[in-house]
Formats: C-alpha cells, sequence, structure tokens
C-alpha cells in the first residue's frame, strides 16, 4: 500500500496554499466561460503517422459523442 508523504515545513505549507488559490482562480475561469469554441488541428510534415493520428483522434471523438469532420487535400 502507498503511504502518502506529507511535507508540514513553512514553505510546503505556503506553496500548498498558493497552489490551491491558483487552482480556485483557474477553477472560476472554467465556470464562468460561457461561449463554446471549435477546435482546427492540422497534421503537416514529411513521412508517415499523419493520418493514423487524424482517425485516431477521430475515433476517441466520436466516442465522447463530439460532432467531427475529416478533410484531405491530396496533391
Amino acid at each position: 500500500m502507498k503511504e502518502e508523504q506529507t511535507d508540514n515545513t513553512p514553505a510546503a505549507v505556503d506553496h500548498k496554499k498558493k497552489m490551491e488559490e491558483l487552482q480556485e482562480e483557474m477553477h472560476a475561469k472554467i465556470r464562468s466561460a460561457k461561449k463554446k469554441k471549435g477546435l482546427l488541428i492540422v497534421h503537416t510534415g514529411n513521412g508517415k503517422g499523419k493520418t493514423t493520428a487524424a482517425f485516431g483522434m477521430l475515433a476517441r471523438m466520436l466516442a465522447h459523442k463530439k460532432k467531427c469532420a475529416v478533410i484531405q487535400f491530396i496533391k
């Protein structure tokens, strides 16, 4: 069983408090975000793996019931 290590030094306590404040600030920003945005991902470059990466990402997003599209430009 893994034991949780705790560091109760003043520096560690200060750091933990600052991180909790930053987390709360970030959570507040996320809660207040109302505008939904789309995402465009472009796979470029020489070599292999671009199509595999694109269709793998497509499969994951479809599994999460997200709207998806694939556009492929061929020279």
